[in-house]
């Protein structure tokens, strides 16, 4: 009974999205200049270093020099805002929503378009403290978090074979 199972498993084709190979025979990739159109400081820094992890994480090659690689990938943060989603008063905010959206491009040493996501985004919350500090401690950390989630939805994105 267990092997009838497992075969009917194998064979239905079922797979994990995002574990498949980079667009356009892409093998070895080199992260281009993310630009911040946003006004959250250090946010392309912060996605930058998510997103190489993602890749050395998931053994693709993500290499430093752009002349050696086969494609380079590049950004832009398109906006992070932060908005109010609970009260205890109509002065005290509780917590907060930071998002942010951010643009991708995977382009060959020619400047073609080998992948592009136009528009990715994420949120996460994070609880607002009477010391500043701590709520910008709190606003960080959070930033931190979507910018994992981000790295991870692109790199699936990019790498899915459907």
């Amino acid at each position: 009974m267990l092997c009838i199972l497992l075969l009917t498993l194998s064979a239905c084709g079922y797979r994990f999205s995002g574990g498949g190979a980079l667009p356009g025979g892409v093998q070895r990739v080199a992260l281009g200049i993310f630009d911040n159109s946003s006004g959250e400081t250090g946010v392309e820094g912060i996605l930058s270093n998510d997103i190489v992890y993602e890749f050395t994480r998931n053994g693709k090659d993500f290499i430093r020099r752009s002349e050696t690689a086969d494609a380079i990938l590049s950004g832009s943060i398109l906006s992070a805002s932060t908005r109010s989603i609970s009260r205890e008063s109509i002065h005290n905010v509780q917590e907060r929503r930071v998002s942010v959206a951010v643009s991708l491009k995977l382009t060959d040493l020619d400047g073609a378009i080998v992948w592009q996501a136009p528009a990715l985004s994420e949120n996460e919350e994070y609880e607002v403290d009477d010391d500043k500090g701590v709520t910008e401690q709190n606003k960080r950390e959070a930033i931190q978090k979507l910018s994992r989630r981000l790295a991870e939805k692109a790199y699936y994105q990019m790498t899915d074979n459907f």
